[in-house]
């Protein structure tokens, strides 16, 4: 349990009405007493809900400021400032240092501290793990694969196999591309289930600190995907791809091979992208236009 005032200075934001006690956390469209709930846009509708459930604390947008009788607190971000909020406050801890016993860990593999290894995963000798990681059950880290610190890998990932490299010989038969490379992951990154990152055919794979990348994404042999991108569900980014810094992959998204997808450049609902994206554009379709330019 906290209070309105407590979650105020954590934010470094004024407090305006009483110092209500926060126990909990509830939904803007049914908000609950002594909950602490978010607008990210003004509605007239919302305000009367607030005002009918006045026990609370409401992050809120500067559209709301004297027209609440709830306690608030004015942001400019409120979805960012609640969940900086519900971090602070209410998230439990990620489990640390257990390693389960049906986990398979290859000698040679090296293992940071403070790691969570769930049950039935499988490391390789090769791999490097960094401190405070969260690998949670069924993931797969095979040959060269370099975690950073502070990664989190859901179910049913798997990292660092080979990828679907061929070439036709005279007979017009498919001979495989081996694949020496390795897979880099930086810090902070977080990977979710059942994606695959292909190792390399030769050089790395690259995933820069802070990515963010969503269920069932596909990321192929040599990307390069830059700092802070976020990649969400059922992307595809083919092999030699590059993502700058900052990029965004909506649903579905395919990127063709060796594309290069600008910084804080933004790829629409399952648009397919066969040519280079630049920096700061938003594209969709199929093939993918580009519309406009984001605000950098």
């Amino acid at each position: 349990m906290t209070t309105a005032a407590d979650i105020a200075k954590n934010l470094g934001l004024t407090l305006y009405g009483k110092n209500v006690s926060v126990e909990h956390y509830s939904q803007i469209s049914a908000p609950r007493p002594q909950s602490v709930v978010f607008a990210k846009k003004y509605n007239d509708n919302y305000v009367s809900l607030l005002n009918e459930c006045s026990n609370l604390l409401a992050i809120v947008t500067p559209e709301y400021a004297g027209k609440l009788t709830c306690s608030y607190i004015v942001s400019d971000n409120p979805r960012l400032d609640y969940i900086r909020t519900l971090t602070h406050y209410f998230s439990q801890d990620k489990p640390k240092g257990l390693i389960h016993n049906t986990a398979t860990i290859e000698a040679g593999a090296t293992i940071g501290k403070d790691v969570f290894i769930g049950s039935g995963c499988y490391i390789s000798a090769e791999c490097v793990v960094g401190d405070n990681c969260v690998i949670h059950p069924n993931v797969v880290l095979d040959n060269h694969v370099v975690l950073g610190n502070n990664c989190e890998i859901k179910s049913g990932a798997v990292l660092g196999q080979e990828g679907f490299g061929f070439e036709r010989d005279s007979s017009g038969n498919p001979v495989h591309f081996p694949h020496f490379g390795d897979v880099i992951v930086g810090n902070n990154v977080f990977i979710g289930s059942n994606t695959t990152v292909e190792r390399a055919t030769l050089g790395s794979t690259i995933i820069e600190d802070n990515v963010k990348i969503d269920d069932l994404v596909q990321i192929g042999h040599n990307s390069h995907i830059g700092e802070g991108s976020m990649i969400t569900v059922g992307a595809i980014v083919c092999g030699g791809a590059v993502l700058k810094p900052r990029s965004y992959l909506a649903p579905n998204a395919s990127i063709k091979e060796k594309v290069t997808i600008g910084q804080d450049a933004l790829v629409g609902l399952g648009a397919v992208v066969l040519k280079d994206v630049p920096d700061g554009a938003i594209v969709a379709g199929v093939p993918a236009k580009e519309l406009n330019k984001r605000n950098l």
